[in-house]
């Protein structure tokens, strides 16, 4: 089904090059970005864009029920394990595109570093302590769902490593060079979502 724009969709399941556009989403409205990409993970960035008042959780279902990410606030989880991440601590790195704010985290299977990016701020690299020795092997990323959220979604990627600073900094300063996510693309990706509205990402910039 296609999205017109500035149309609010009851649900709708599509997939749309959605560069220079955001989601407005509705009071009780779920979002699920869908990937088809069956890429085994041994890394992992996450990246997007939103404007909201509330706190939100980004959490990544893959095929094997057994195993998420999920950043609750400022602590990310992976599996059983967490790290927790603290404001004060974290350093100023990047002028925020006001009212967006950017989140991005960065997750290392063969080390267990991760990283986050939040409100023009960046964490230091921390270790998350695992019960296995190898490297764990994520595969099949299912979805990743945005319930009962509301508020504004825009530039939402997923890749299967670590970006590299420059790439990171491309996305945190709102430079369009860096790599689209191979998992979850924003200029082609597959959503199914209730209560949205489709608009141009330049009338809230």
């Amino acid at each position: 089904k296609k999205l017109e724009m500035n149309n609010v969709c009851c649900f709708s399941s599509f997939c749309a090059d959605l560069q220079g556009m955001m989601f407005s989403v509705m009071n009780g409205g779920n979002v699920r970005f869908h990937s088809d990409n069956p890429s085994n993970f041994t890394g992992l960035t996450v990246c997007l864009r939103v404007l909201t008042e509330q706190t939100f959780s980004i959490q990544l279902n893959f095929i094997n029920q057994t195993h998420f990410v999920r950043l609750d606030d400022n602590v990310l989880y992976v599996n059983g394990c967490s790290v927790s991440f603290y404001p004060f601590f974290m350093v100023p790195v990047y002028q925020e595109h006001w009212p967006w704010k950017n989140r991005c985290l960065t997750w290392e299977s063969s080390t267990g570093m991760a990283q986050l990016w939040s409100d023009g701020k960046m964490s230091v690299r921390k270790g998350i302590a695992f019960l296995w020795v190898q490297p764990e092997v994520f595969s099949s990323l299912d979805e990743l769902p945005f319930y009962d959220f509301r508020g504004q979604l825009s530039d939402v990627h997923v890749w299967d490593r670590v970006l590299n600073s420059n790439d990171l900094n491309w996305f945190l300063s709102y430079n369009y060079n860096f790599p689209s996510g191979n998992i979850l693309d924003w200029k082609r990706i597959d959503i199914e979502a209730t209560k949205l509205k489709l608009c141009s990402l330049s009338t809230h910039l």
